[in-house]
């Protein structure tokens, strides 16, 4: 059995630039989780999506865009 590759991508960026949109269209996972952040239609949290493939495993880390939020980029 061959190891797969694993790979995490992280997408940051401003406000309302299309990130949650962006790791939808490329796994089908919301990143968005919390009810406050689907009810304000903005990412407060950090969101991860998962993607498979015959080859590898995909990571997505999806980090809110504003500055005020920005120190939940270094969970853990």
């Amino acid at each position: 059995m061959s190891e797969r590759l694993n790979i995490t991508v992280g997408t940051a960026g401003h406000v309302d630039h299309g990130k949650t949109a962006l790791v939808l269209n490329l796994t089908g996972c919301d990143t968005d989780s919390l009810k406050e952040e689907k009810e304000r239609g903005m990412s407060i949290d950090l969101g991860y999506a998962p993607f498979s493939s015959r080859t590898s495993r995909w990571g997505s880390s999806m980090c809110p865009g504003t500055r005020i939020l920005s120190g939940r980029w270094l969970p853990g």
